[in-house]
C-alpha cells in the first residue's frame, strides 16, 4: 500500500464561512486518501465579524472536531486548530480565548492592514474595498499597505514560538489577491522582493511551515499562494512547506494536490510536511504526485 503523506489542514466549514459539517470533512479526507484532515475554522475575533466563529460557538465547534476524531479513530487522525486573525496587540485574547481550548495546531495568516485593530482593514474583502481604502489612506498608493502586509507576517512569525503550537503561515502572498498584471504595485523589483525575502526569513528563523494554498488558482490574480517565484526563495532557503487546499467545501478538501505537488517539484522542493509524523518533512517525489487526490 502507498504511504499517505498528504493532509489537508487548512479547512472552513459551517461553523465560519464554509460550508458542510466536519464530519462531512473528514468523511472526503479518508474518500481521498489522505493521512490527516485538520479542522481550521476562522479564529474569532474580538470584533464584530461575519466570516468568523462567533467566540460564543467556539467550545461546540472544538467539542465536534474532538467528536469526530473520536469516532473515525484508527481511519483517520483529525487535528483541532483555527486560522489565526493575526493583528498586533491581540497576544492576550488569543493566549486566553483560543490557545486556552488545547488546539493542535494553527494556521497563522494576515487579513488585516493599517492600523491598530480598531483602524485596520481587511484587504481582501473585495476589489472595490481595496481601492477605496487605498485611495483614502494613502491617495492611491498601494505601497504603504503592501509594505504593513509583510512587515506583519514578520511580526506573527515572530511571536508564533510562543504560542506553543505547530504553525502554518496561510497564503503567504494574499495581499496581491486584486494585483493581476501588476495593477496596484509592481511586484518584479527589489522593494516587493526585499519585503517577500524578510517574511520567508522571519518563517524560516523561527521554523514556521509555509502552505501553498491550492485556492489561489480559483482567485481572481489565478495563481496558488505563493507563487513559483517565492516558492523557489523558499525552497532555497530550506523553509518546510505543505499542501492546503482552503477548502470551503467538503468536496474541495483535496482539490489541485497533485497540481500543487507539481508546481513545488518545480519550485525545489522534494519534501512535504505530514502533521502525522512529528510535523517532520517527507520525501513526496514524481510518484505520490502521480497518485494523488485531486
Amino acid at each position: 500500500m502507498a504511504e499517505k503523506i498528504l493532509s489537508s489542514m487548512h479547512t472552513h466549514s459551517r461553523y465560519c464561512d464554509g460550508r458542510g459539517e466536519i464530519a462531512e470533512y473528514a468523511r472526503a479526507a479518508s474518500a481521498a486518501g489522505l493521512a490527516a484532515y485538520g479542522a481550521s475554522g476562522h479564529a474569532p475575533v474580538p470584533f464584530e465579524c461575519d466570516y468568523a466563529i462567533p467566540l460564543g460557538a467556539l467550545d461546540a465547534y472544538c467539542a465536534d472536531v474532538r467528536a469526530v476524531a473520536r469516532d473515525v479513530a484508527g481511519t483517520l487522525p483529525v487535528y483541532l486548530g483555527l486560522e489565526l486573525d493575526y493583528l498586533p496587540g491581540l497576544q492576550g485574547f488569543y493566549r486566553e480565548s483560543l490557545f486556552a481550548r488545547g488546539l493542535d495546531y494553527v494556521v497563522a495568516s494576515v487579513h488585516y492592514v493599517d492600523g491598530a485593530v480598531d483602524e485596520s482593514w481587511c484587504y481582501d474583502e473585495s476589489e472595490d474595498r481595496f481601492v477605496a481604502e487605498i485611495s483614502r489612506r494613502h491617495h492611491g498608493d498601494a505601497r504603504p499597505t503592501i509594505e504593513d502586509y509583510y512587515r506583519r507576517v514578520v511580526r506573527m512569525a515572530g511571536e508564533a514560538p510562543d504560542w506553543g503550537l505547530p504553525a502554518i503561515v496561510g497564503h503567504l502572498d494574499r495581499i496581491g489577491l486584486w494585483n493581476a498584471e501588476d495593477r496596484y504595485f509592481p511586484t518584479d523589483n527589489a522593494w516587493y522582493n526585499d519585503l517577500v525575502g524578510s517574511a520567508l526569513d522571519a518563517i524560516k528563523a523561527n521554523r514556521l511551515i509555509l502552505e501553498i494554498n491550492t485556492s489561489g488558482w480559483y482567485k481572481p490574480l489565478g495563481h496558488a499562494n505563493p507563487d513559483l517565484p517565492i516558492l523557489r526563495q523558499a525552497a532555497d532557503r530550506g523553509i518546510p512547506v505543505i499542501v492546503s487546499a482552503d477548502a470551503h467545501r467538503p468536496e474541495h478538501v483535496a482539490r489541485d494536490f497533485s497540481r500543487a505537488l507539481a508546481v513545488l517539484g518545480a519550485a525545489g522542493f522534494a519534501d512535504i510536511v505530514v502533521p502525522t509524523d512529528g510535523w517532520r518533512a517527507r520525501p513526496f517525489g514524481e510518484s505520490v504526485g502521480d497518485r494523488a487526490p485531486t
